[in-house]
């Protein structure tokens, strides 16, 4: 077993806010069944948690959720 817990801090809790509900059905409707991931927030703070059977869905699980996270983040900050 395979696991991490990683941190992201956001510049404001409004950020952290909408970043969590973003990606917050990605994760809970992840179709892997050999990864498990939580995500929790606390003011301006994100933390994943990350458990994988091995190193090639830990690596997997870990892309996708912070690829959806600065998608996310990118698409949260575009100027109009």
């Amino acid at each position: 077993m395979i696991q991490s817990e990683i941190e992201i801090q956001m510049e404001d809790k409004k950020t952290a806010n909408i970043i969590w509900n973003a990606v917050k059905p990605e994760i809970k409707n992840s179709p892997s069944n050999r990864s498990e991931m939580e995500m929790r927030l606390k003011d301006k703070t994100i933390t994943l948690r990350i458990k994988s059977r091995d190193s090639t869905a830990f690596r997997a699980a870990i892309n996708s959720t912070l690829r959806w996270i600065k998608l996310a983040y990118d698409i949260k900050n575009l100027e109009r």
